[in-house]
């Protein structure tokens, strides 16, 4: 049987790349890491790691059994869940979103949520939709607002935002042309980046050039300092106006909504999780 630290000790080493940042966070000496990681391998017969010079890379066969320890501990958390006070929850809660959802509507959300459950350690990644969509699938999110509709056999899925898109342009430039300027965008697996090349596609525009960068303000600062434009939903255009110079045209109707939903693994009970659900349908309700 495997032991449940070594397992515990694996599972951080993958996600932080490092023996050394997975001891320290797990507040065991390197040597002792060390030491559980090879039984581990030795145990199951199969090598779980690269070890090299930044650090450590899982193999293959690492990457099968670091999807099945998640597993292990979220049905333990749920066990331990179930034996909770059903009114006030305790323990991890990891929430995914798109980065303008985290950065407009759920600082209100995450607020309150913490308010109301001071007992829940709650965690936010931000990640494109179809990555989010994944790590809920393999139980590395317990839930995630993404860019929809979409539906999914095992996925729950409930629409919580309707956002109007626009076409965001230098506030100090009066005729842009798509094909001479940059389109700046989110990485490949961004909603609104399959949305603007959709509109894009439909407007028969093909020579346009695509900058790809990593964050909301990047985008936003970089299409104040005339470097392109960009497709964002007019609540991040309503909220950044004030501190970027920026314009915004509207799309034709067929282009203009997009469904923000959020999603959570049909086989995830989780209590923290579903008093999460609960508060955001209050609060959709409440608008």
């Amino acid at each position: 049987m495997m032991d449940i630290e070594a397992l515990k000790a694996f599972r951080f080493v993958v996600e932080l790349g490092s023996i050394s940042e997975a001891a320290e966070r797990l507040n065991y000496s390197q040597s002792n890491t060390t030491i559980k990681i090879h039984k581990l391998e030795e145990q199951l017969q199969t090598k779980l790691l690269y070890r090299h010079n930044r650090g450590c890379s899982v193999t293959p066969k690492g990457e099968e059994l670091y999807h099945f320890a998640i597993q292990i501990f979220k049905t333990m958390e749920l066990a331990e869940n179930a034996m909770q006070d059903q009114e006030n929850p305790t323990g991890s809660l990891l929430i995914g979103s798109m980065e303008t959802t985290a950065a407009i509507h759920l600082p209100t959300i995450l607020s309150n949520f913490c308010t109301m459950y001071p007992n829940v350690t709650l965690n936010l990644k931000t990640n494109p939709t179809s990555i989010l969509i994944d790590k809920v699938l393999n139980y590395e999110l317990d839930g995630a607002f993404i860019s929809g509709p979409i539906q999914h056999s095992l996925l729950q899925c409930k629409t919580v935002f309707v956002e109007e898109m626009v076409l965001i342009y230098p506030g100090h430039t009066k005729n842009v042309s798509i094909e001479s300027t940059n389109i700046l965008v989110f990485r490949v697996g961004c909603s609104y980046r399959f949305q603007l090349e959709k509109y894009l596609r439909h407007q028969k525009i093909k020579s346009y050039r695509i900058m790809e960068l990593g964050s909301l303000e990047a985008i936003l600062g970089c299409v104040a300092a005339g470097l392109g434009i960009t497709l964002l939903p007019r609540s991040v255009y309503e909220r950044y106006v004030r501190y970027y110079e920026l314009q915004f045209v509207a799309l034709p109707k067929e282009f203009s909504f997009i469904e923000t939903q959020f999603i959570s693994h049909l086989d995830n009970p989780s209590l923290s999780l579903l008093h999460f659900k609960k508060m955001i349908t209050k609060l959709n309700a409440n608008d």
